[in-house]
């Protein structure tokens, strides 16, 4: 079996011309260098330079060689790269998430019931997320909606409903209940981590301007001293209290209303057992 590293210190050699400039890269000597191309001939069992007097150039053969070792060092890195990725996988459960607000108790669960793995978490507003899930991209997912398809299994997780907060001010302030459309044209202030929310409320609300705002703590100071639009949902509500100086205003388009699912593939099920025995449990109390 010939050893990796002649095929690495040929392919060097092919790159930079020379053996003293290929062994200043490789960090050996020229005389090693020499050795190693010699050894690899004799395991080959054919001659790869044209050697003249004080200079060493690849034949037709070598420069073959050359080819076939950049492939398999290629190979090799390709490789690698998989078998650690495979780790990794194993060591750690990929969550993606179409909204925010469950992410921590989520992630938090998680950790309990699956000691010494990596729990990595995304927040994304894209439709393909239950494509994700087929490509292996995340192990289980937490969507807006039951995704179809029989190789997905999915549990109800909790509901949330949005709102629109307005100062009492506000010519909408008096409304039981708004669409979207109602409010289209106004600027609101929007926090940029809300998932599938922000495509929602562009949809329907085309012309309306969104002063967006990447610090949760930021956009709360400034909510509570301006007097822009803003949105919230029934189950922020419900985990921080009421709306101060605000009138929390239901949003009544339909999508605006949502149940989320914990989704895995059909085939992670088994490994997820616990967490969709704890999700049923929670829901039964």
């Amino acid at each position: 079996m010939i050893e990796i590293h002649l095929f690495e210190q040929l392919a060097a050699f092919a790159d930079c011309g020379t053996l003293s400039a290929a062994a200043e890269q490789l960090h050996i000597s020229q005389p090693a260098l020499s050795r190693s191309m010699q050894r690899l001939e004799e395991e080959l069992g054919v001659s790869l330079f044209e050697r003249q007097k004080s200079r060493l150039t690849l034949n037709e053969t070598g420069e073959l060689a050359v080819r076939y070792a950049r492939n398999l060092l290629l190979q090799e890195e390709s490789m690698i790269q998989q078998l650690r990725d495979f780790d990794r996988k194993r060591r750690t459960i990929c969550v993606g998430s179409c909204a925010p607000v469950l992410i921590p108790d989520f992630a938090t669960l998680l950790s309990r019931l699956y000691e010494g793995m990596t729990i990595s978490t995304e927040l994304t507003g894209d439709p393909r997320l239950p494509e994700y899930l087929r490509e292996g991209r995340y192990q289980i997912a937490i969507l807006h909606e039951k995704p179809e398809g029989e190789d997905f299994y999915s549990v109800p997780m909790e509901s949330e409903h949005l709102y629109v907060t307005l100062p009492p001010v506000h010519p909408l302030a008096d409304a039981d209940g708004l669409y979207l459309k109602d409010l289209d044209g106004q600027t609101f202030l929007l926090y940029s981590q809300i998932g599938f929310w922000d495509e929602l409320c562009r949809r329907k609300m085309p012309s309306a301007r969104f002063l967006l705002q990447q610090d949760i703590d930021v956009l709360g100071e400034l909510v509570a001293n301006s007097a822009f639009p803003a949105f919230t949902t029934d189950y922020i509500i419900q985990h921080t209290g009421e709306v101060t100086d605000r009138i929390a205003i239901p949003i009544l388009d339909p999508e605006a209303s949502v149940t989320y699912h914990c989704t895995c593939l059909q085939a992670e099920k088994a490994r997820f057992r616990q967490v969709f025995e704890h999700i049923r449990a929670a829901h039964s109390r």
